[in-house]
């Protein structure tokens, strides 16, 4: 890493600790490979999958883990790598759908709409039979017609391809503006995923033959490629009932589709007693940096060097560190405080650098650190229920979570984490530790 690059100003530090996900020229200049600390073979098990993927044959992978963890920037380190073999189409649920009721009917429109327009992209069109009968099919079931979809529909953002030939097609703007009405009527909502699903069999049966004929055209033109690979992120950003409800009741509908799709997944959905594995074959699970040293009858656990220089890592490939900090240490107290969550530990070292800031001075010290650590205690003590407290002294004393509503909501919201290697463990956050409630429950523990 060039020091080029390295933030040395307390404004320069704020706006490279981002706790968005890196991509873009972010990705080569401070991404780190956290796969040997995390102790997971997730990432390699998906590269895997699609290295032994034959041309035409189609798979559906779950990729899940905590929010924050890190999994959109491994995705993005996906997509790059096999941009050269698969038409990648990516995807952020959250900016298509509503992404606290999302139906899989939701996701096929939203796929059918991508695809449509980065295919035009490549001056690539469907099939004229297959789309007249798609979109005569959806005039017939939405009572919708060139003009009322016209009307509400702009011709701006997505429709739009500069360099492409080929006029916007009606079913474009007609998913536009279904997928609008989807996000934003909960009547409307209502009554086009009914609509859908009375006939479910003709839409699925439709969405394949535009897919295999879209396949069979890129192949021709860009015969490189095995295939389309759908990423689908942020689904696991989708409460937990619409998790279990998405993937377990929808699970043959979310893998009809004739393409290869990743689905982000509620970490939540690998604790239900349903069993995901009996649903999808492929799910890949993206755990915490390890900085523990795991011993399950030692409450307060001790730290692993290696992964607490590897979560430090995330920050010093970002800031010149003796030009930010005070001492070393104030770093790896962050390290420490961020239980090996990725997203946590950007959100304090922000914090800490706004507090040095505001109290003017140039260099993060021991008080900025505690305010950060702070902040992010003070966020979960109004945010986490009464009744989770004693469910989260068990995973702190027995390092493992029940698989119930309350399990699955704590590693939702992150007050609880999933660690794993050769063993599968759970810890709790470890600024959970100090919250009150917590330490009254931990007193009265029967455990």
């Amino acid at each position: 890493m060039t020091s080029a690059y390295l933030a040395t100003t307390l404004k320069q530090a704020f706006r490279v600790c981002d706790p968005r996900p890196l991509s873009g020229e972010d990705m080569q200049r401070y991404y780190v490979d956290l796969s040997k600390v995390r102790n997971t073979k997730a990432i390699a098990k998906v590269d895997a999958d699609l290295k032994f993927q034959e041309a035409e044959e189609f798979t559906t992978i779950l990729f899940t883990g905590h929010r924050g963890c890190g999994k959109s920037t491994e995705l993005r380190q996906i997509e790059e790598k096999w941009k050269q073999e698969y038409f990648i189409i990516y995807l952020e649920a959250d900016q298509e759908i509503d992404i606290q009721d999302a139906r899989y009917t939701d996701l096929y429109l939203v796929i059918i709409k991508q695809i449509e327009y980065e295919l035009r992209k490549k001056e690539i069109q469907f099939d004229r039979e297959l789309i007249r009968n798609f979109e005569a099919w959806f005039k017939e079931i939405t009572n919708e017609t060139e003009e009322t979809v016209e009307r509400s529909v702009s011709m701006s953002g997505t429709l739009e391809v500069s360099s492409s030939p080929f006029p916007i097609p009606f079913i474009a703007k007609l998913l536009v503006k279904l997928l609008a009405q989807i996000k934003g009527s909960d009547k409307q909502k209502t009554t086009i995923r009914q609509t859908l699903e009375r006939d479910i069999s003709r839409l699925q049966t439709d969405l394949n033959l535009l897919l295999l004929d879209g396949l069979k055209k890129i192949r021709a033109k860009f015969p490189h490629y095995k295939g389309f690979l759908i990423v689908f992120d942020n689904l696991d950003r989708v409460p937990p009932p619409v998790g279990d409800h998405l993937f377990f009741d929808y699970a043959p509908q979310l893998q009809a589709l004739k393409c290869n799709i990743i689905y982000t997944v509620p970490i939540s959905v690998v604790y239900s007693e349903k069993n995901v594995n009996n649903f999808f074959d492929k799910c890949n699970i993206v755990p915490m940096v390890n900085i523990y040293e795991l011993k399950r009858d030692i409450p307060d656990l001790g730290y692993k060097q290696e992964g607490l220089t590897a979560v430090a890592s995330l920050i010093e490939k970002r800031v010149k560190v003796d030009a930010l900090f005070e001492e070393y240490e104030q770093l790896l107290t962050l390290a420490k405080a961020s239980g090996g969550h990725v997203r946590q530990l950007m959100q304090m070292m922000r914090t800490a650098i706004t507090s040095t800031d505001a109290a003017g001075r140039t260099k993060i010290n021991a008080d900025d650190v505690t305010n950060a650590i702070k902040d992010v205690q003070f966020n979960f003590e109004r945010t986490i229920p009464d009744e989770h407290y004693p469910d989260l002294v068990k995973v702190y004393l027995k390092k493992e979570i029940s698989n119930t509503n309350i399990g699955q909501s704590m590693l939702f919201n992150t007050s609880a984490l999933e660690y794993n290697g050769n063993e599968r463990w759970n810890y709790i956050n470890p600024v959970v530790k100090s919250i009150e409630v917590f330490q009254n429950a931990l007193k009265n523990a029967t455990v």
